[in-house]
């Protein structure tokens, strides 16, 4: 019995972790094939294509009177069109398309749950209520930056073996000439 719980519990870990996911896809898929499907069979109206209107300026292209069907899809602000035909009419590239409802409906679904799933912040108060749990320490720690600048000094061996060091005699951004170094 309590083997029979753990893989219960398991199991709806998994799928919150990342089932619904896979599951949302295989809907999304699946409304898709159903779409493309309905294009091939024209199982549309004239009146649901939406016109998309490319400036198409290549050299030697010849223009077509006809449409000719044309596969593929495109997003625009969540919504999902899918080509249906297509033709090049006088430097411009004419694309007719039908929008995709369902696997539009379908991705905000999906968002929808996994915002509930993990708990995400939907309203503005409580987007501001989360921002506002900050630590006091962490409010006011400013941290001190010390800059210190050394002139560039120059070892030199004596006989004697003694390092010695010594500096020019000018600062090193003058322009001129070089700076003198005694020994």
């Amino acid at each position: 019995m309590k083997k029979l719980i753990a893989i219960l519990l398991l199991s709806i870990y998994l799928f919150n972790l990342a089932g619904y996911s896979l599951v949302f896809q295989y809907f999304i898929e699946q409304s898709e094939q159903q779409f493309v499907q309905q294009i091939d069979q024209n199982k549309y109206t004239e009146s649901e294509l939406v016109e998309i209107s490319i400036p198409f300026n290549l050299p030697y292209t010849q223009n077509s009177t006809a449409f000719e069907r044309l596969d593929g899809s495109i997003e625009v602000n969540g919504t999902t069109y899918h080509y249906v035909k297509r033709r090049v009419f006088n430097d411009t590239l004419h694309i007719l398309c039908l929008p995709n409802q369902q696997r539009t409906q379908l991705i905000k679904e999906k968002s929808s749950y996994a915002g509930q799933v993990n708990d995400f912040a939907s309203t503005q108060k409580s987007r501001e209520s989360a921002g506002k749990k900050t630590s006091p320490l962490t409010e006011y720690n400013n941290t001190i930056t010390r800059y210190s600048f050394v002139l560039p000094a120059i070892l030199a061996v004596k006989e004697n073996k003694d390092l010695v060091c010594l500096f020019p005699q000018t600062s090193p951004g003058t322009a001129g000439h070089p700076p003198q170094i005694s020994c």
